[in-house]
């Protein structure tokens, strides 16, 4: 999005997958929280991005404690480069741009991101004039490995026909 925004000229079609103008609430929390530990500890947390990855609230709680323990070996060894990524991301909102990207975009996402409302990847898609959006019901944020989402990528970046409005 932000590539799009900044330096349209370089990108003809563009696909923003699981992502909106900016950060979703779980998805900004959970960063900040596994920045603070990378701070603090130099431990990868995890087990903070349970919330965003896994639907069901029983399966959450369950899943958070083993990867929480594990989270104990694994160590970035050099987190400076990490904790910029999180500190950019959570910087990162273009939404006043939207309008100005002549890109053509489709956001694809899955009804079942706990990162982001779905009304967040509907907007990002709206107010781009060429925006396009595709919503998979059953899917969630690891949407990337589905061959639907392969397909429908592959559609729209050979496409040459013109762009079409979200809807």
């Amino acid at each position: 999005m932000q590539l799009i925004a900044d330096h349209p000229e370089v990108v003809r079609r563009a696909v923003a997958a699981s992502a909106a103008y900016t950060l979703g609430p779980v998805a900004r929390r959970a960063q900040l929280n596994m920045l603070q530990s990378l701070e603090t500890t130099g431990r990868f947390a995890a087990e903070e991005l349970v919330d965003g990855l896994v639907h069901r609230r029983w399966l959450r709680a369950a899943l958070r404690p083993p990867l929480r323990i594990a989270s104990r070996w694994i160590r970035v060894e050099n987190p400076t480069d990490t904790m910029a990524m999180i500190k950019a991301e959570d910087g990162f909102d273009v939404r006043s741009r939207l309008e100005g990207i002549q890109t053509e975009t489709l956001v694809i996402c899955g009804a079942k991101d706990g990162f982001w409302p779905l009304e967040m990847f509907a907007e990002t898609a709206y107010r781009m004039p060429h925006g396009r959006l595709i919503m998979y019901p059953e899917l969630g944020h690891s949407l990337v490995t589905s061959p639907k989402f392969v397909a429908d990528v592959v559609t729209f970046l050979n496409n040459q026909e013109g762009s079409s409005r979200a809807g």
